[in-house]
């Protein structure tokens, strides 16, 4: 076989994969140029919080450098370089002998630095599958997609706050070569104000009484315009997110709870912490709660869940491992929000979280997000509990549409019966859709059933984005579970987004924008997906 025919013969697959996934079709090489990726803006850090506590410090080199770890030195593979990037670089007046005295820059500056670690590759999946990654991204989407290899980061000691690392990143971002430079804070659980945990003690023998049946309790599954008719959409074939993969990014789980299914997929390194295992608990239990009579019953019960934890490593990299891991037509689900920066939004309730934003704020974030989305996974991220405005002038526009789009779904947060935006819920044009963010009955906590052991804890008082955005995920689950069943290819993310929105509820009337909450019944209608099965009743579905 020629190699044009086998160039062809790869650009047909490739069109073939973006037909199915509703992506554009892929440029054949030459025949145009790709978009060119928006950069971000120098000098950002500048607008951190002096006294916010950072995790690590994170570099972005330019593209068509070709940067890479080797051992513990930073070097560059001049033999990678194509022309296209030899061209770019000189436009930026960047040639190999201004890289290589930058990189020595880069080494003295972090070894000065007392409080910083070795220099590491921000992103733990092997070089070559970031960079198969971004070729297919490109060839689906015809834009310049990140080299999520030419990310590295400096691991800071404990108690590291943003003033401490100002200078240091300072000096990293005027450097000609590199993109971007940034202290990174501190990742939380978007939820908002959790029960109080109840004492038990870990690992004792299961006491077996018998667990009330609390799918009752689960208004979200209920109809709209209160819920998103999961109810419905277990009478269409695949409804119930049969033959999807979802993969949760956060920090802990307890995966052996009575009520979970088995976990295909535990990545990452979790926190020894009961406040982010309940967390993660509570927010699985709302996507995949086993239909089995006692309980909770997920939205997308038939789904396959899987988890990403973040105890060592970015949450950057945890999403492209999830990404990974779901594949194409998959979901990935992000559990987590940082303080941002100051902006004009008065903030009058949850204090502690006022600011918090969605984790696409930070570059590493976004540009795996896009890079995953591309590939034709969906990515849901709650959009945080900051009480802020994200067309707020602050954020330099980077929830702008116009300027960037992920490509996620952002998550605003409702009264559970009103639709009403909750007091701390994040807003504004580039929040897509909403779903519950109080009173989430779902796995975990104790709060609402509680016999001694943490295998049986239950919760109705779940809330935040981090409540909110499982329900989505879950309803995305349940519309490609539903395709995949009648033999249709999966949506794209951006038409999953779309469909949510365009068959929402609308939000209450209110200056805070959240979007529609989700209702399957108008999405799979609109899909021309019918019911296969009778009708089910709330208190009678976990019996079929």
């Amino acid at each position: 076989m020629s190699a044009r025919s086998v160039q062809l013969g790869g650009v047909m697959r490739g069109l073939s994969m973006a037909l199915a996934l509703g992506v554009a079709a892929p440029a054949v090489a030459g025949a145009r140029e790709l978009e060119p990726r928006v950069l971000p803006k120098k000098g950002v850090a500048a607008s951190q919080r002096r006294d916010v506590q950072v995790s690590r410090v994170v570099i972005k080199f330019h593209e068509g450098t070709h940067v890479r770890l080797r051992g513990s030195s930073l070097s560059v593979d001049v033999a990678e370089r194509s022309e296209q990037e030899r061209s770019k670089l000189s436009a930026l007046r960047l040639d190999d002998a201004r890289l290589s005295s930058d990189l020595e820059i880069v080494h003295k500056a972090v070894s000065r630095e007392s409080r910083a670690g070795r220099l590491a590759r921000l992103f733990t999946a092997d070089e070559r599958t970031l960079t198969a990654n971004k070729a297919t991204a490109e060839l689906r989407g015809g834009r310049e997609m990140a080299d999520l290899n030419l990310y590295m980061e400096v691991p800071l000691a404990e108690g590291t706050t943003a003033s401490d690392m100002a200078k240091l990143v300072a000096e990293l971002d005027a450097l000609p070569s590199v993109e971007t430079a940034y202290a990174e804070p501190l990742a939380e659980p978007a939820a908002v104000s959790l029960p109080q945990l109840v004492t038990s003690v870990l690992g004792a023998v299961d006491l077996a009484p018998t667990t009330p049946q609390f799918q009752g309790e689960q208004g979200y599954l209920q109809a709209a315009p209160l819920g998103v008719d999961a109810l419905y959409a277990w009478t269409v074939a695949g409804g119930n997110g049969s033959g999807v993969k979802i993969v949760d990014v956060e920090g802990a789980w307890r995966t052996t709870h009575e009520d979970l299914p088995t976990f295909f997929h535990t990545g990452g390194t979790q926190f020894a912490d009961i406040g982010w295992r309940n967390h993660g608990t509570a927010v699985v239990g709302e996507m995949v709660g086993v239909q089995n009579g006692y309980g909770v019953t997920g939205i997308a019960h038939g789904a396959q869940i899987g988890h990403e934890a973040i105890g060592a490593q970015s949450v950057a990299s945890a999403i492209t491992n999830a990404a990974n891991a779901v594949g194409a037509g998959g979901v990935v689900l992000i559990e987590l929000h940082r303080l941002g920066p100051a902006n004009s939004t008065p903030c009058t309730c949850n204090t502690p979280q006022c600011d918090y934003i969605a984790m696409e704020y930070w570059q590493a974030e976004y540009d795996a997000i896009s890079l995953a989305s591309i590939n034709g996974v969906t990515v849901v991220e709650a959009a945080g509990n900051g009480s802020s405005n994200l067309d707020d002038a602050a954020y330099g526009g980077v929830f702008n549409r116009n300027t960037r789009d992920s490509g996620a779904i952002l998550v605003g947060a409702s009264s559970s019966a009103g639709r009403v935006p909750m007091c701390w819920t994040n807003y504004g044009s580039r929040v897509d859709v909403h779903a519950w963010g109080e009173v989430v009955t779902s796995t975990g906590y104790g709060d609402r059933f509680n016999p001694g052991d943490e295998n049986q804890y239950y919760t109705s008082v779940f809330s935040g984005t981090s409540s909110a955005s499982p329900i989505v995920t879950a309803s995305v689950a349940s519309i490609q579970g539903a395709l995949k069943a009648n033999g249709r290819y999966p949506l794209s993310p951006l038409a999953i987004r779309d469909l949510l929105v365009s068959t929402g509820t609308a939000q209450a009337a209110d200056a805070k924008q959240i979007g529609p909450r989700p209702d399957l019944r108008r999405a799979l209608g609109k899909l021309n997906l019918r019911p296969a099965l009778a009708p089910v009743s709330l208190q009678s579905a976990h019996n079929d």
